[in-house]
């Protein structure tokens, strides 16, 4: 029994080694069957290539040296360069070259026909930018002195019809045409305005002349109210001389009158004058209607103001109580309204009309400007004043030589 159990698991020992020699023999044999089927097949498929390739070569050889007498394959054309995108004038889309065999085309340039689709496009584009440059109201229109690389603009419209001229920033002419804000209809409106020229003319006899913007200087003799228009004079306290400042042609002493406006405004404090003749001691007399000024110049003659308050106001609070004495005379707060009360109405009404019509002017008085007597004014010279008549004596005599007459 002993002899049983040994044998038993020497057996089995046995035939697991035998089932793996079996095991991995056939493992060996199925790899070295895979490998050369795999080496079979690419002996096969490299031997098939190369038959094609003979086949192919073999083949076009004969045709190809029998059709060289019939078909002429032409020149191939330069690809023209492409042209900067700031261009400002871009050629029209050019027709397409002539059309190949497809078979020339393929054994000439393959890239052919992609390059002049890529062209065709690109034209096409630059046309369309050309367009919408030419639309816009903000690029002005390129310059016609330039050199065209192709067809102008003109030739992109259909026949009949006129291309719009582009206004540029402030727009035609016309001005109908650009923006349309305010700083450029006002640009618009001040731009081609010839410059105004002013004819220089010479001055003769300067020195028995007194050119506008000259001051004459004088003194206040009767006050002015502004209750009343009326006039006025005035005493020259300094010499006035020529333009050259050597002749004294207005001496002291002179007299000059004017008159004043009586209208003003509320709030207004100064008296507008005008003087109108100037009379010197010898009896010469010449107009200057010029306006009058402060002892600064200032236009007008200050003086003392009376706004009238007090009977303004005064006239104001008394309407108010005759409207409210007539209103609550004789009345008390337990009465009833009745034929008495209406009559009270009544009178208080037509006296506040009444006093309201008499008393309104008084309301609306204007102010009262008061110049003293012996305030210092100026004359504002407004034309040039000319006393050449008066001393054409001397001038002739001067002219003839005969000696030099001094005035006094």
């Amino acid at each position: 029994m002993a002899n049983q159990h040994h044998q038993a698991p020497d057996d089995r020992e046995a035939a697991v080694r035998e089932w793996e020699q079996q095991a991995n023999a056939s493992m060996v044999v199925g790899n070295r069957k895979k490998r050369l089927g795999g080496v079979a097949v690419a002996a096969v498929a490299a031997a098939a290539i190369a038959g094609v390739w003979l086949v192919k070569h073999s083949g076009n050889d004969p045709a190809r040296s029998a059709g060289s007498s019939d078909i002429s394959i032409p020149d191939r054309k330069p690809v023209p360069k492409l042209k900067e995108q700031d261009s400002p004038i871009v050629p029209a889309v050019t027709s397409a070259p002539a059309a190949t065999p497809s078979s020339t085309v393929q054994t000439d340039d393959p890239m052919r026909v992609q390059r002049q689709q890529m062209e065709m496009q690109r034209q096409e584009q630059a046309r369309r930018l050309l367009e919408a440059r030419m639309k816009s109201a903000i690029i002005p229109p390129t310059s016609t002195s330039q050199p065209a690389a192709g067809p102008q603009l003109g030739s992109m419209s259909e026949p009949g019809q006129q291309v719009r001229q582009s206004p540029g920033m402030l727009g035609g002419a016309s001005g109908d045409q650009g923006p349309q804000d305010a700083n450029s209809r006002f640009a618009r409106a001040v731009s081609g305005n010839g410059v105004p020229v002013g004819m220089a003319s010479r001055v003769d006899n300067l020195p028995y002349k007194i050119l506008q913007g000259e001051f004459i200087e004088a003194v206040l003799e009767p006050r002015a109210i502004s209750d009343l228009p009326g006039q006025l004079c005035a005493l020259i306290q300094r010499d006035v001389y020529g333009a050259q400042g050597r002749i004294k042609l207005i001496p002291w002493g002179s007299r000059v009158c004017g008159t004043y406006n009586a209208e003003l405004r509320k709030g207004q404090d100064r008296l507008f004058v005008v003087w109108n003749t100037l009379r010197r001691p010898d009896g010469v007399q010449v107009a200057i209607d010029s306006a009058g000024g402060d002892q600064l110049g200032t236009a007008g003659m200050g003086g003392i103001v009376d706004t009238h308050f007090a009977e303004i106001f005064g006239m104001s609070a008394l309407l108010s109580i005759i409207g409210a004495g007539a209103s609550n005379v004789g009345v008390s707060s337990g009465d009833q309204y009745n034929s008495a009360s209406q009559y009270r109405q009544s009178v208080q009404q037509a006296a506040a009309q009444s006093s309201q019509q008499v008393l309104s002017p008084y309301i609306n008085i204007p102010p009262t400007v008061t110049v003293p007597a012996g305030s210092r004014v100026r004359i504002y010279v407004n034309k040039d004043l000319d006393f050449t008549s008066i001393y054409q004596e001397e001038i002739d005599a001067a002219k003839h030589g005969e000696g030099v007459t001094f005035i006094q």
